[in-house]
Formats: C-alpha cells, sequence, structure tokens
C-alpha cells in the first residue's frame, strides 16, 4: 500500500513539474509575442518620423536617423516608384532620352539634339521622356514639343524644395508630368519602364545624347538589362548611341574590344 502511495506522488510530482515547465515555456513565448509587436510598432512609426524629418529637412540625430532611414528606405523606394509608373500611366510610353545637362542653348550638340526629337516625335507620334533637367534634356524637351507630343520628365531631387513624388499638374509647364526621386535607382526604373514595349506595335527607344558619366551610366545599364534579358519586355527596344562629331567612338571601340576578347557578344545586344 506503500509503495501504491509513493508511485502515486512521484506520478503527480512529475505531471506538476511538466505543467509548470509547460507554463512559463508559454508564458516566455507570449512575452515574446508582446514585446515583438511593441518593438515592431516602434520601428514603423521610428521610421516614418525619420523619413519626414529626412525628405523636410527637420533636426537628425546622426547615427539613430542612419538607422532609421535605412529601415524605412524600402517603403520609400516603393513610394517612389509608384509616382513613376503614375506619371507614366498619364503621359504614355515613348522615346527615352539620356544626355549631359551642360550643354548650352544655342551651342551645336544642343541643337542637333533638339532636331532629333522633333522628328522623333513627328515620325513615332509618341511622347518623349528624360532626366527632365538642362542641357541636352532641355532640348529634348524643346524638340518634343515643337513635334507636337508631350515630355514626361523623372528627376534626381537635389533642392530641399523638390518634395519626392509626382508634382501637382502644372508645376512645370514645359513637362506634361514631373516626378521628382530622392534615390536614383526609382529614377532608373521609371525611366527603363518609360521605354518599355508591351507589344508589338508599340514605338519605344532608348536614345543616348552626348553626356558624360551619369548619362554613360544610364545607356550601359539598359544595355547590361537587355544583355541579360531583364529589360522587362518581350519585344526589342531599340538602344541608339547618337555618335555626333565622334563622340560616342570610345565607348565604340570598347564595345569592339570586348566582343574581340571574348568578353561580349554582339548577338547579346541585338
Amino acid at each position: 500500500m506503500k509503495g501504491e502511495n509513493l508511485q502515486m506522488w512521484v506520478m503527480l510530482g512529475g505531471g506538476l513539474a511538466c505543467l509548470g515547465t509547460f507554463t512559463f515555456l508559454l508564458e516566455r513565448r507570449l512575452r515574446k509575442t508582446f514585446v515583438d509587436v511593441e518593438t515592431t510598432a516602434f520601428d514603423r512609426a521610428s521610421q516614418d518620423l525619420a523619413l519626414a524629418s529626412y525628405y523636410e529637412g527637420g533636426k537628425r540625430p546622426h547615427r539613430k536617423n542612419a538607422d532609421d532611414l535605412m529601415l524605412g528606405s524600402g517603403r520609400a523606394l516603393a513610394q517612389e516608384i509608384r509616382g513613376c509608373f503614375e506619371g507614366i500611366n498619364e503621359v504614355g510610353r515613348g522615346v527615352v532620352y539620356f544626355g549631359s545637362a551642360r550643354f548650352l542653348p544655342g551651342s551645336e550638340l544642343y541643337e542637333k539634339g533638339k532636331a532629333l526629337a522633333k522628328d522623333v516625335a513627328e515620325l513615332l507620334k509618341v511622347p518623349a521622356w528624360s532626366g527632365g533637367g538642362k542641357g541636352m534634356m532641355g532640348a529634348v524637351t524643346e524638340g518634343c514639343k515643337l513635334g507636337g507630343f508631350p515630355v514626361g520628365a523623372i528627376r534626381i531631387s537635389r533642392e530641399a524644395s523638390d518634395c519626392p513624388g509626382k508634382a501637382p499638374p502644372g508645376d512645370n509647364p514645359m513637362h506634361a508630368t514631373t516626378v521628382f526621386c530622392q534615390f536614383m535607382a526609382s529614377r532608373k526604373m521609371g525611366l527603363t519602364d518609360a521605354g518599355m514595349r508591351v507589344k508589338d506595335t508599340d514605338r519605344t527607344a532608348f536614345i543616348a545624347l552626348p553626356g558624360g558619366i551619369g548619362t554613360l551610366d544610364e545607356t550601359i545599364e539598359i544595355l547590361v538589362l537587355q544583355q541579360l534579358n531583364k529589360l522587362g519586355t518581350n519585344y526589342l527596344v531599340p538602344v541608339i548611341l547618337m555618335n555626333y562629331d565622334g563622340y560616342w567612338d570610345g565607348i565604340m571601340q570598347w564595345l569592339d574590344s570586348s566582343e574581340r576578347f571574348g568578353a561580349l557578344k554582339r548577338s547579346e545586344l541585338d
């Protein structure tokens, strides 16, 4: 009888120990869940505050704000991309121009770019897209408007007054729509999408006018996407370098050298 009682007490003690362990683990799990929820809500509030401060030019504790901004940059980037797509839907896809902002109106290259944009607009009857700045971008704006078609601009925010997102209608009478981007990635994605062909009858292209490092970067990125079949379209989109007075001779020679040494197949860009 005593042995049975002892066995019963042992089993009861073991059961209580298991119940206590389960309760302890459950309490830890619930506590961690509540902490995670509170932390997530706090992080989101911090990200929103940091982004607002960043864009509005408020005071920012450097290290803390930099961390919060990095966490929130994904959402900010998505908002800018959405603004680009909204502008493209309004104006329509067309010919995307890259070029330097440093050539002045009246210069030979500026006037050539302006004449080209006018001829292309009249020939293809589509809008033009560019970075929306001065120089060759201004030449494109003038030329395309002379050809009777609108111009869309996707610009990089460089001034405190340039609020990221699509600018209000009429904010820039030279452009049908203007989108400001804080991030180069969203700007590049927008300009790439503006030159896409959704169907085989679309008339789009990428044209590289004379320019510097920025123009070269934008043009090479389009060529890379084309080479990797990542351009985002099932149809061939022309990429044209306007080699005025041999301006792009060095790049053409580099492409030839890359093919000769085996780093590139010309068919990858066809």
